[in-house]
């Protein structure tokens, strides 16, 4: 709550009072004789039990203000009061008012040309917002309680009483109390709220409350606790933010690697179809070449026909027309010669599919079309996020090398059925009663494929899922079948290569020297390519390439499985 000024603020009044020599001879100061409320010169004053004086108007203001407390308490000391005091003037203390008044009013004149008085000023307009509200100079300083803004000297007088002073653009009203509307000085740690002195006897009376200044050092304590944890929370998020940028760009320069590469792939993919067109093309061009020879000398034969049968007709037409009997009989003998000199005619036309025909050329352009569809179909059918180039690799080599063996029963060991799709092989605890052949392994638990390779590219896959321990390779037309010796056993001989799986453990082996593999999880298929030509067998497991194997494979080659857990079984994979 602000309480309006008399005619002459405090600053003024005390001021006229030290220009005024005889105002020294009053024996008391300016101050005492100021109301605390309103601080200016007290106005019909009273005085409490607890002895403290305020303008009458002013100390009914301030208990109305408090409507809602239980007691009446000075502005001053907070003397509490359970009742109403009754309200005396104070004769005396109105009487060294009215004393400072009267000694002043010689030099009122004198103080008002000083400063320009011209009545209250709104803060809150026109030029008035940054000048002083008692002498007009520059604010400096709004003092909180009273709500005024000051100027650097008039600023020190509400000092002196402990008033609040704050910087002239800050609103007063935030730093009051909502409630009562004086200056907040404590802080309720109850429920977090702001309060004044007559909050203490309200609904704060049994809270936990402390003064501004030690909550503002309490609670930036705990504050300033929490800096280090932040900023190492904000080190760590910088620090994953980094990495994670340092990914982006090494993802971006995997990508373009990525692009360059199936750019190439799709260089080499045109310049094929180029080619392949372009021989089709070649080969047209030289029978439509060939066909158009044939046309112009059968053009150029008719041509000479029509004119020898156009000059006899002419002479047939002479003979007929225009001839008399004696001219007409002794040209007949010579024209009949003519006309039988002139052989019959006989059509020679070119069938066109014996010029022409390119419907097998056309053929193989559809077919490797159709493939590439296909191809195409398998890609779009694959999830992006799975598709790497590899694995783009062995959708091309399914489609262009793709093979599905067929088990060989004559080469199966005795505890080894063979399905009858004849691709998948199981190991039992029963022998079978297979007849003898050359091709059986009569010792080691394998199996080899009907077909075998010598020349080309070759792919096919193997699903190992239902085995925990097996082999899967090739092996040499040529390898041993009969005995137990290692030259019978696929991966320990020259003439084999094989990846062994026990349970999660994989490896490489040949020549009885064995290179362990590293694998993610546990992989369900490998896929195998072999090129012939160049002596490689690749294999893939989990759409990559895990190991390479080299090594002489113009000899007939068969893909070849070993099986040594019971009930397990592995299968070759359908490519069709």
């Amino acid at each position: 709550m602000r309480f309006h000024f008399c005619s002459k603020s405090f600053s003024q009044l005390e001021e006229m009072a030290s220009s005024s020599s005889s105002t020294s001879k009053i024996g008391v100061s300016l101050e005492e004789l100021t109301c605390s409320v309103c601080l200016d010169l007290f106005n019909g004053p009273v005085t409490l039990p607890c002895g403290h004086s305020f303008c009458c108007a002013c100390l009914e203001n301030y208990w109305k203000s408090c409507d809602d407390a239980p007691a009446f308490v000075c502005p001053n000391c907070r003397a509490v009061f359970p009742r109403k005091p009754k309200l005396i003037k104070s004769v005396t203390v109105a009487n060294l008012v009215d004393q400072v008044k009267l000694r002043n009013e010689e030099a009122g004149s004198a103080v008002e040309g000083q400063h320009d008085l011209t009545g209250p000023k709104d803060v809150n307009s026109g030029d008035y917002k940054s000048r002083c509200e008692v002498c007009n100079g520059k604010a400096a300083k709004r003092c909180v309680p009273c709500g005024i803004l000051c100027c650097k000297r008039h600023v020190q007088t509400h000092k002196q009483k402990g008033h609040k002073v704050v910087e002239p653009e800050m609103n007063v009203e935030e730093l009051r109390c909502t409630k009562h509307g004086n200056p907040i000085q404590l802080f309720c740690k109850d429920d977090g709220s702001f309060m004044c002195l007559m909050c203490m006897v309200g609904d704060h009376q049994d809270h936990k409350f402390v003064p501004l200044e030690i909550a503002h050092t309490e609670l930036k304590e705990v504050l300033a606790a929490k800096y280090p944890q932040v900023s190492h929370s904000m080190q760590d998020l910088e620090s994953e933010l980094k990495e994670l940028q340092q990914e982006c760009l090494q993802t971006q320069h995997s990508d373009r690697d990525t692009m360059d590469r199936l750019d190439g792939k799709r260089r080499k993919l045109y310049k094929f179809v180029d080619e392949a067109v372009d021989l089709v093309k070649s080969r047209v061009n030289k029978r439509q070449k060939e066909k158009l020879s044939m046309l112009g000398k059968q053009m150029e034969k008719l041509t000479k026909q029509i004119a020898a049968l156009q000059q006899a007709k002419s002479s047939l037409k002479t003979a007929l027309q225009e001839l008399a009997d004696i001219s007409f009989l002794k040209s007949y003998t010579d024209l009949v010669k003519r006309l039988e000199s002139l052989s019959p005619f006989q059509s020679e036309k070119v069938a066109p599919s014996t010029v022409l025909e390119i419907s097998l050329e056309e053929n193989n352009l559809d077919s490797f079309i159709e493939l590439n569809k296909n191809i195409l179909k398998k890609i779009q059918k694959c999830p992006a996020n799975e598709l790497g180039v590899v694995q783009l690799d062995q959708i091309i080599m399914r489609s262009f090398y793709g093979r599905t063996p067929s088990l060989d029963p004559n080469s199966a060991y005795s505890q080894i059925t063979i399905s009858q799709d004849l691709r998948t092989a199981t190991r039992t605890t029963d022998a079978h009663p297979y007849p003898d052949h050359p091709d059986r392994f009569d010792y080691w638990d394998q199996v080899v494929s009907s077909e075998n390779f010598s020349s080309g590219h070759h792919y096919w896959e193997v699903d190992v899922s239902s085995s925990s321990l097996c082999e899967i390779g090739i092996s040499l037309i040529s390898m041993e079948r009969k005995g137990g010796g290692e030259e019978c056993v696929m991966g320990w001989n020259p003439k084999s290569w094989c990846l062994q799986k026990h349970n999660n453990n994989y490896s490489a082996w040949h020549n009885n020297k064995e290179i362990p593999l590293s694998l993610p999880g546990d992989p369900e298929r490998f896929g195998f390519l072999l090129d012939c030509e160049a002596g490689e067998l690749r294999c893939f497991g989990d759409s990559r390439v895990i190991h390479v194997f080299r090594g002489d494979f113009t000899d007939p080659i068969k893909p070849t499985i070993g099986l040594y857990d019971v009930d397990g079984s592995v299968r070759f994979c359908s490519l069709g």
